[in-house]
């Protein structure tokens, strides 16, 4: 598993993955790691809806979340081919759209 973060504005950025054996792992590796790091979180989360980044595979199990609570969380998760991806947002304070909308937009999925 690879993990890349930073933080900026009292918020921290995370993009993690891993590689999968076969690409049919795909849908239950995104929601094994969906349910693990909402366990971590916390809080409450919002109803799941569906995420896209540019070039990743399409799957119903990518998908993306709030989570508020003692601290406030943007999440998504989502494959291309062998490796599964999750976008983690975290800060005290709730996460302004255009700061979510920006990370994510700014993904590019390479070989």
């Amino acid at each position: 598993m690879g993990l890349a973060r930073c933080e900026a504005g009292g918020e921290e950025f995370a993009l993690s993955w891993a590689e999968l054996p076969e690409p049919a792992a795909a849908g239950s590796a995104m929601a094994q790691m969906h349910a693990a790091l909402l366990r971590q979180l916390g809080g409450q989360p919002s109803q799941a809806e569906p995420f896209a980044v540019s070039g990743m595979t399409p799957s119903p199990e990518a998908v993306m979340q709030r989570v508020d609570g003692a601290s406030h969380a943007r999440l998504a998760v989502f494959n291309r081919g062998l490796k599964v991806y999750q976008l983690v947002v975290r800060s005290d304070k709730p996460i302004a759209d255009a700061h979510w909308n920006d990370f994510a937009s700014s993904v590019r999925l390479i070989d």
